[in-house]
């Protein structure tokens, strides 16, 4: 068995990277006493599986974690808790309750369920990331203008660096869904689907193609897109709970 938790990183945390992210996460699921497994060999860890890694200055509202758990310790769907939390049982809700109040502010559980192990991981399964991007200071008729332009084309080339020299590289295949979403105060604002296979196109890519010259304010994961059964869908949906809050101002 194994718990499915989906969480959100914004705000000041999004500094975090991804390492430290593990980490605090460990920390939490201790916290709560979730009865999870360790690897094997001399150093043993607890055994976590993570959708795709969000690069550091990144939010994300999408973040997936799949925690292996001892079948033993689901009891009639609740979850009997060890260590810290030994004699609880939490259902799911109170356990994403519980593990969001344990995590740091700008980290929150937006969902949990319990699930039987098996299939690939999730950074197996991904096939793309849906994304919203802010292009501060770019003008905002110029980014729409260059979006119907990538739209229309059949190549697009970025620089990117691979091997410690910059290449340039046709990335046109990767943009799945690409948008103009409105204006700030800051710039204009721009909603992406993108690739992540055969490798992961990241929103910083697309920058210097939609307004050359400027750089990428706060950009936001909002969706992991994985393949079942030949239909796209998200690993796990938000709970309703989580969903009210999303859209409390």
């Amino acid at each position: 068995m194994r718990l499915r938790i989906r969480f959100s990183k914004l705000g000041k945390v999004r500094f975090v990277g991804h390492r430290d992210v593990a980490r605090i996460v460990e920390r939490g699921l201790r916290r709560c006493g979730v009865p999870f497994t360790y690897s094997e060999g001399f150093s043993p860890r607890v055994r976590m599986s993570f959708g795709l890694a969000l690069p550091t200055c990144y939010e994300s509202v999408a973040e997936y974690l799949d925690v292996p758990v001892n079948p033993d310790s689901i009891v009639d769907g609740q979850i009997a808790c060890t260590g810290w939390g030994e004699g609880k049982r939490y259902s799911e809700q109170a356990m994403q309750n519980a593990l969001s109040e344990a995590l740091p502010h700008g980290f929150e559980v937006v969902a949990l369920t319990i699930e039987p192990k098996g299939g690939n991981s999730l950074q197996e399964t991904v096939v793309s990331c849906g994304w919203k991007f802010e292009i501060p200071g770019a003008n905002a008729e110029s980014v729409e203008e260059a979006i119907e332009r990538v739209l229309q084309s059949s190549e697009v080339e970025t620089e990117r660096k691979k091997k410690n020299k910059l290449v340039r590289e046709d990335i046109r295949y990767g943009i799945h869904d690409l948008r103009f979403e409105g204006q700030t105060e800051r710039g204009p604002v721009v909603i992406a689907e993108l690739a992540a296979k055969p490798r992961v196109i990241r929103p910083s890519e697309l920058v210097e193609v939609l307004a050359p010259g400027a750089e990428m304010g706060v950009a936001r994961r909002t969706h992991q897109w994985i393949e079942h059964e030949g239909q796209r869908q998200e690993p796990l949906m938000p709970s309703q709970s989580s969903q009210l809050k999303e859209h409390t101002p």
